[in-house]
């Protein structure tokens, strides 16, 4: 059997490669050169985050917390980057810490494991020790919903195919039909635990896959929703949490043979700061209790990407309405 990583290491299934340079870097935003990460030691903490909105409004959560509850000085660098930019970002020092996801600590960031595991506080915690025992990190409470990756398309295109799984998709596809246009994220078009794998799962022909290249489109992370809306692709890559699941209409495709692991967001910090400065740990731990459910989230999530409401002012109410700050 085909692994994940061994599949990624052996060039996945042909066409996503060739594809790959069009996803970009994700690099970080803005110069963040000047500020680097404090560890503890200059009175100083710099907050980062991807650039999604949800990793948005928890790094704000963040960075609220640590300005009303802490003597630190916090520096703003939310939108550091996407995932390899944020992690990498945070390892060599130039952030203090950012919100990462479990499933994403186990699969993805080095030293990457292959199996799921199924239960989120074990899964947290497993998470938490290889990252603990290989970087000078902590990883503190996590927030008990799960962000997973879903592919998402129209109540028409249900309507009118008759599929509402991802193995339904695998079998339309390899059935050949292959027109049909797929809108997916950088970051998800070559991860593990993303676009190759997926396709690895759940057993899509390689010829078909092949044929189905020229229908995949890589667009900026917060672009695939706009795709779906305007009828520039059938389906796009998107997140159980996002605010427009249900409120727009779209539906995911059911993940019916369990591919993707859970994925609860938790602070990756400093470990050197959290020891000098523990009202750090204080004040982080008591953020994600209050975001116990994916209903919760995704009204956090619309309130952003739909009202057009600011992050931090977002991630500021809801801190005060929990009595947090």
């Amino acid at each position: 059997m085909v692994t994940r990583r061994g599949f990624l290491r052996n060039g996945g299934i042909g066409g996503v490669a060739a594809l790959a340079g069009c996803a970009g870097a994700g690099g970080p935003v803005g110069d963040s050169s000047g500020s680097g990460g404090s560890t503890g030691s200059t009175g100083t903490v710099v907050v980062g985050s991807k650039t999604f909105a949800e990793n948005r409004i928890l790094g704000y959560m963040a960075y609220e917390a640590l300005s009303e509850l802490t003597d630190l000085r916090v520096v703003d660098e939310i939108g550091y980057g996407a995932t390899s930019a944020a992690w990498e970002g945070l390892t060599q020092g130039s952030l203090d810490l950012y919100w990462e996801y479990t499933g994403t600590l186990r699969l993805t960031h080095p030293p990457a494991r292959e199996e799921l595991v199924p239960d989120p506080d074990e899964q947290f915690s497993t998470a938490r020790e290889t990252v603990e025992s290989e970087y000078d990190l902590a990883v503190l409470s996590r927030a008990p919903f799960n962000n997973t990756y879903t592919i998402v398309t129209t109540p028409d295109w249900t309507d009118l195919t008759g599929i509402a799984s991802l193995s339904g998709l695998a079998d339309h596809v390899n059935a050949g039909n292959t027109d049909e246009t797929i809108a997916l994220g950088p970051s998800f078009y070559d991860r593990a635990d993303g676009w190759p794998g997926l396709l690895d799962h759940y057993g899509f022909d390689p010829d078909a896959t092949r044929a189905w290249g020229g229908s995949v489109e890589v667009v900026s992370l917060g672009l695939t929703y706009e795709f779906l809306a305007a009828g520039q692709a059938d389906l796009a890559m998107g997140f159980l949490t996002d605010g427009r699941i249900g409120v727009d209409g779209f539906e995911p495709l059911a993940d019916d043979e369990r591919f993707w692991p859970i994925y609860s967001p938790c602070p990756c910090v400093s470990s050197t700061l959290v020891e000098e400065h523990p009202a750090v740990r204080d004040a982080l731990d008591r953020i994600g209790p209050t975001i116990d459910g994916a209903d919760r989230i995704r009204k956090l999530n619309a309130a952003v990407t739909m009202e057009g409401r600011s992050a931090r002012d977002v991630a500021r109410d809801h801190l005060t309405e929990e009595g947090v700050i």
